[in-house]
């Protein structure tokens, strides 16, 4: 409206906001798979429809709710109505958790698996041991927040840094690390946002090793040039 980026940084209510803006195009891909034709249904975002309003309304409300008649008037609100809602909220969220994804993946018949997903590169028994590392981070998280010692929870936030960095590419391969723990934003205005597309130590070390695999085959071919312009 007045042409200011005006981001709503509310969560949950941003991501859902941006989705119930995106226009959508379902895509049918027909292809044969042991003499059987298959229909792959893809649901792809084509567009974003561009709008300030909603945002300038939503901060507008922001702003109201703090007012004094409107916070009496939410005072006289049933708390059970307050309860549904965040029950609402924190199911979309649990129904994404990229955990409990997986886990139903593993259990999932394999004719209801989209012949396409990354995860099928992957061994099952791979899967089951970066999700048991992921629901150890959270439960670690949960139970330090039950103690005395809940101060600390930032600091083993911070701790999962290192383990992502350093233990990770020792017990799996760039390949599994590059579908489990793919980029959560992966959009390429918000990664020019951030400098760039991070580099990960074990992609980095892998790209190093095919520069070097290269190098020594563009050598070898040299080397069998000249030996055989010498014969």
């Amino acid at each position: 409206m007045f042409f200011i980026p005006f981001p709503n940084g509310l969560v949950p209510q941003a991501p859902v906001h941006t989705d119930s803006l995106t226009v959508r195009e379902t895509r049918l891909k027909r292809f044969s798979s042991d003499d059987v034709e298959q229909v792959e249904k893809d649901v792809v975002a084509t567009s974003v429809v561009e709008q300030r309003v909603s945002h300038f309304v939503m901060g507008l409300a922001i702003i109201g709710t703090m007012t004094g008649p409107l916070l009496t008037v939410l005072s006289t609100m049933p708390r059970s109505i307050f309860a549904g809602v965040f029950f609402v909220v924190g199911w979309g969220s649990v129904e994404s958790n990229p955990i409990l994804l997986r886990l139903i993946w593993l259990v999932r018949e394999p004719r209801f698996i989209q012949p396409s997903d990354p995860l099928l590169t992957i061994r099952r028994s791979r899967i089951g041991l970066y999700v048991f590392w992921q629901a150890l981070g959270v439960l670690s998280c949960v139970a330090i927040s039950q103690t005395i010692a809940a101060i600390g929870f930032p600091v083993l936030i911070i701790a999962l840094i290192p383990l992502r960095w350093l233990l990770f590419p020792k017990m799996f391969t760039a390949k599994e690390l590059t579908v489990l723990d793919a980029l959560t934003a992966d959009n390429e205005v918000v990664l020019a946002s951030l400098g760039g597309k991070p580099t990960m130590p074990d992609l980095k070390d892998e790209s190093e090793g095919e520069k070097m695999e290269n190098g020594q085959a563009m050598e070898g071919v040299r080397q069998r040039k000249t030996n055989g312009k010498d014969r």
